[in-house]
């Protein structure tokens, strides 16, 4: 049984239990909202049949379709032609197949099928979510109330320790790849989306010595001068999103351009959230300072120590935030030859004289 308003399906009854609105037998292709595309009615590997465009992003478009098979809605991101020569890109277009395959947790959106069109285009069928990034949900009203916010910001840390006991490094977590499933404004679950730029630390050859890798506002201190990256690099990337969610405003402001934040994120203490608002729990404050360390030693060691105190909140028990750090922390220390040649450039470009670079 299917709600046509919030979505959610049932074994059985004749009404939604949460907004009381009649249950259909099946979803109804009709109900769900999309844009025109000339490509309505093209069938991709003789089962999906395209009703209309959802969106784009920088190298896909996405469109809803029906399988012919099950009659159910689906989401079909498929990778321009533009960019489906180029074999990195594909590699990593289908890496999120790969990934999803792998993880298969409930907090990371499926895929089901993946094909190619006639021109080499290929294209991933994935589950069809209704709802909407946290990233509208920021530009639309700024922050998320502590109560619906922990538990969005635990489950996509739920979905990303299960990706890195896989050995998956998800590389860039930012609201918009995390999906509040549900009404906008009234959201039931979340979905952590895009493993394009995902690594797997078993495999190599996925990307480039000496190209970071990530989107800017978000990106730990190793990833810009592509030190090797851990599952920690999530954790500081989850500690920003923090940041955002309950702050409305992100720590590190471009000046000029995208450099600008590259040097805050390795040389510059990250700002205190309660600057931007005050009345912000000092317990929150405290992990969203611990995730977002510039040392990979003195964040959470893993997404399951973050959760622990996410779990914390509602309980008195100290927090693991407030134990003395690892090691100092007022910037980033490289690890390779490139890295610390990386880090001697944001120095100048900082305009100030580094302390001696180890190594």
């Amino acid at each position: 049984m299917f709600c046509a308003r919030c979505h959610r399906e049932f074994d059985e009854g004749r009404f939604c239990p949460y907004d009381g609105t009649k249950l259909l037998d099946a979803p109804d292709i009709t109900l769900f909202t999309s844009r025109p595309t000339r490509r309505r009615g093209e069938v991709l590997g003789d089962r999906y049949t395209i009703r209309g465009y959802l969106g784009r992003g920088a190298m896909a478009k996405v469109y809803l379709a029906e399988d012919d098979h099950t009659h159910r809605p689906v989401a079909i991101k498929v990778l321009e032609p533009t960019h489906a020569g180029a074999q990195r890109t594909r590699e990593r277009f289908l890496r999120e197949a790969q990934a999803a395959a792998m993880i298969g947790h409930p907090n990371i959106v499926r895929v089901f099928d993946v094909g190619q069109r006639d021109d080499r285009s290929p294209y991933l069928v994935m589950e069809y979510l209704f709802g909407e990034p946290l990233g509208d949900w920021l530009r639309r009203d700024t922050t998320m109330d502590a109560d619906l916010a922990v538990p969005v910001l635990r489950n996509a840390a739920s979905a990303l320790g299960a990706a890195h006991r896989t050995g998956i490094i998800h590389r860039d977590i930012k609201p918009d790849n995390i999906f509040l499933v549900g009404e906008p404004g009234d959201p039931y679950a979340v979905k952590v989306l895009d493993f394009g730029l995902a690594k797997n630390a078993a495999q190599s050859g996925l990307t480039v010595t000496g190209f970071a890798v990530g989107t800017v506002e978000y990106m730990s201190p190793e990833q810009v001068v592509s030190d090797d990256p851990d599952p920690r690099t999530d954790v500081y990337a989850l500690g920003i999103v923090m940041f955002r969610t309950f702050t409305g405003a992100l720590p590190f402001a471009r000046i000029e351009d995208d450099t600008d934040i590259l040097v805050q994120h390795l040389l510059v203490a990250l700002p205190r959230p309660s600057l931007y608002r005050p009345d912000l729990d000092p317990r929150i404050e405290a992990i969203i300072l611990k995730a977002a360390r510039k040392h990979p030693d003195n964040r959470y060691p893993s997404m399951d120590h973050l959760i622990d105190d996410l779990d914390r909140l509602a309980t008195d028990r100290p927090l693991l935030a407030e134990t003395p750090l690892a090691t100092p922390d007022d910037v980033y220390t490289p690890q390779g030859v490139f890295a610390r040649r990386a880090t001697a450039y944001f120095y100048r470009r900082l305009g100030v004289l580094p302390r001696p670079l180890q190594g």
